[in-house]
Order: structure tokens, then sequence, then C-alpha cells
């Protein structure tokens, strides 16, 4: 997917409608972005809520680490 825009005189792009259906891009999201070379990427960045009990169902063991002993103040 392709697409060509034209920057503003407040420097601002229009991304089209195609593009931000498929990355889920949606008025108050949050994007990034990224210069790789001669390259801008603009990445969705992905809410922390998105990622909401993805291991639920995952046996994760005892992931805890130990818990120290409780100090004696003299």
């Amino acid at each position: 997917m392709q697409a060509d825009a034209i920057v503003s005189s407040k420097g601002q792009v229009t991304l089209p409608a195609a593009m931000r259906a498929k990355l889920g891009i949606q008025p108050g999201s949050r994007i990034g972005f990224e210069v790789r070379g001669n390259e801008l990427v603009i990445k969705p960045e992905v809410p922390t809520s998105a990622y909401r009990g993805i291991l639920k169902g995952y046996d994760l063991g005892d992931i805890e680490p130990p818990k120290e002993k409780d100090r004696d103040f003299e």
C-alpha cells in the first residue's frame, strides 16, 4: 500500500483513510516517528492496556523472586 501526501504550512500531513483503518489508527491514537536513513517511519503506538491479559492461561511457574528474611534491628 502506498500513497502520496502534501505537507501543509504547519507541517501537517493527512494519513489516507485506508492506511489508518489497516493500522487501527483512530482519532486520539498515538503514533511514533522514526528516521531511518532518508526515510521517515510512522508507527502506531500500542497502548499498554492492549497487553492486559496476554499471558492469561499460561503457567508461569514461580517467577517471583524469593523474599528476603525480615531483618532484626537492635
